[in-house]
């Protein structure tokens, strides 16, 4: 399976786009995304990396291919990620790129479209749309191992009830970005961790 991702942002921490071309022998399967407003190109790549393994209908070591290795894969991931490089003749990186660049554009003329309070939506903080795909913020538990899209999920609490019958301390529950939480190697909650 080989995994072909490109980023390309407006710079800073402005709107930036990502696109992903999974290939498997003959089947191909591409994916597109945005941010309104990133943290850099390595939030979009994890992203691209985390929605194309999301989408893999079967287990299988992939390739990962993209023009900026400058990441690290979660912990987790190394062990069916492998790094591949790309070179720029590759016909998946570049249809990679022109789908980021695509997802960029999109992102863009979102930011720019006047809003109900009459602010570019950029500009307006109740209007600002959530990017597509996977929420912007989970929970994370200092000592777990997984994220949580809902505080009272019963696998959370549960958790909790254990550690403290051992005579454990309660770790607090933060609201984190998503693509900080699969940085850190935080999987999905079985219970309620699935994006709906």
């Amino acid at each position: 399976m080989d995994l072909h991702i490109a980023t390309v942002s407006e710079g800073g921490k402005g709107a930036g786009g990502w696109g992903a071309v999974l290939r498997w022998g003959t089947a191909v399967r591409e994916i597109q995304g945005n941010e309104l407003a990133t943290s850099g190109s390595r939030e979009l790549q994890m992203l691209a990396v985390a929605t194309g393994l999301r989408a893999l209908t079967r287990s299988a070591p992939v390739r990962l291919h993209s023009d900026r290795p400058g990441f690290d894969l979660a912990p987790g991931m190394s062990s069916r990620v492998f790094w591949a490089g790309r070179s720029h003749e590759d016909p998946d990186g570049a249809r990679a790129t022109a789908l980021a660049g695509d997802a960029l554009q999109k992102a863009i003329k979102q930011l720019e479209a006047l809003c109900i309070h009459e602010l570019t939506t950029r500009s307006c903080w109740q209007c600002r749309p959530q990017a597509a795909g996977l929420p912007a913020r989970v929970k994370v538990t200092s000592g777990g191992l997984v994220y949580h899209l809902d505080e009272a999920c019963p696998a959370l609490h549960d958790g909790w009830r254990k550690l403290e019958r051992r005579g454990g301390i309660r770790s607090s529950l933060d609201s984190v970005p998503m693509v900080d939480a699969l940085a850190r190697g935080f999987g999905a909650c079985e219970v309620c961790g699935s994006v709906r």
